[in-house]
């Protein structure tokens, strides 16, 4: 029997099953003496012909319902699975004599230190889990505060989170209040603010004690998940402290330049900036654009000239977050931005967040 159940690891560590390939270990166990010939007398939530344990054992790890599993023999089918939402709580008492059975239950369905609850059928998941068995990490912060991660001394948080399709986990910081928000970039006028990086720097991101950015691949993976709102908080000289969103916005693959679009826009409903990607004339606008940097830069030189990666048009944008947070520089280095009433102002704060509709 011990043979037989590692072949039925084996087979399931190897089924093509994106969502439980995080499983490591047997997942289930015969009990000694008292599961062959036997199986939990329980109505099944379901049943199906199968061609081996195996599969049988894989259709239970894909029914969040499916607790455990009594496989019989069938001379005209072959074998039956039938998937049963409950376990016998390790006890052979539990179990009635069946011949051509065999009765599999789980060591602990539940990854990455979840618990099962047994009142409501399901995992308790801890840390940045999530899933039926806690098997994946959330997808982003939006969906961490779906499922009810909160803050602990403040709204804030650092978690990790695997993007969908991403094919690495990211640590982030999460804004875990306002239905959660994936901070992608913060800097102040205080502290460094080279923004002068290469094509991968930008691509990875960076934080340092007071500066963080995201990076160019996590923000393509988290935005194309599905209906995405960017936000821009910005604060400096003159009227200018306020937001803007923009809506379903999309960064697109480094293949494509990490082309950034979106279909509409609004302002903060009472402290509002102005439209930045938007400002001066039409050739300045970057809906639709590439992304640049001083060592793979736009035809129009901009990257360089402006000494920031950004995205950019034919001319170079006046309103490039990127530029210096610094009011000694001359203008044409400078990041700036326009208040509410279209004034471009001097830029000393900015703070950028990202929430996923799901």
């Amino acid at each position: 029997m011990c043979s037989e159940l590692f072949f039925v690891t084996t087979l399931l560590l190897i089924v093509d099953y994106s969502v439980w390939s995080e499983f490591r270990g047997q997942l289930f166990t015969t009990m000694s003496g008292c599961s062959e010939g036997s199986m939990l007398p329980v109505t099944p939530v379901a049943s199906d012909i199968v061609a081996s344990q195996g599969q049988c054992l894989a259709n239970c790890l894909g029914d969040s319902s499916c607790m455990s599993v009594n496989i019989c023999d069938d001379p005209q089918s072959g074998q039956v699975c039938n998937r049963l939402p409950e376990t016998s709580n390790r006890s052979c008492s539990d179990l009635q004599a069946a011949a051509g059975c065999v009765f599999l239950e789980p060591v602990n369905v539940c990854q990455h230190g979840g618990t099962f609850n047994d009142a409501l059928s399901k995992c308790d998941c801890y840390d940045d889990f999530t899933g039926p068995y806690c098997e994946r990490r959330y997808r982003d912060c939006s969906e961490a505060y779906k499922y009810g991660m909160r803050g602990k001394s403040s709204n804030y948080r650092i978690i990790s989170i695997q993007p969908l399709n991403a094919p690495t986990e990211y640590e982030v910081e999460c804004l875990l209040a306002s239905a959660g928000w994936t901070v992608v970039e913060e800097r102040r006028s205080s502290c460094q603010n080279d923004y002068n990086k290469t094509w991968d720097e930008y691509k990875t991101g960076w934080t340092t004690p007071c500066n963080r950015w995201l990076g160019l691949d996590a923000l393509h993976y988290i935005s194309n998940q599905g209906i995405a709102t960017f936000d821009i908080y910005v604060r400096g000289s003159g009227a200018l402290s306020g937001q803007y969103y923009y809506y379903n916005f999309k960064i697109d693959n480094e293949a494509n330049g990490y082309t950034l679009t979106y279909t509409g826009s609004f302002e903060h409903f009472s402290k509002a900036s102005g439209n930045g990607f938007e400002y001066g004339v039409a050739t300045k606008h970057i809906n639709g654009q590439r992304f640049a940097t001083w060592d793979r830069p736009d035809p129009s030189g901009c990257a360089i000239s402006d000494e920031a990666g950004w995205w950019y048009g034919t001319d170079c944008p006046d309103t490039n977050l990127h530029k210096r947070l610094d009011a000694s520089v001359s203008a044409a280095i400078m990041a700036q931005w326009p208040d509410n009433n279209g004034v471009l102002e001097k830029v000393a704060f900015v703070k950028t967040e990202i929430k996923v509709i799901w």
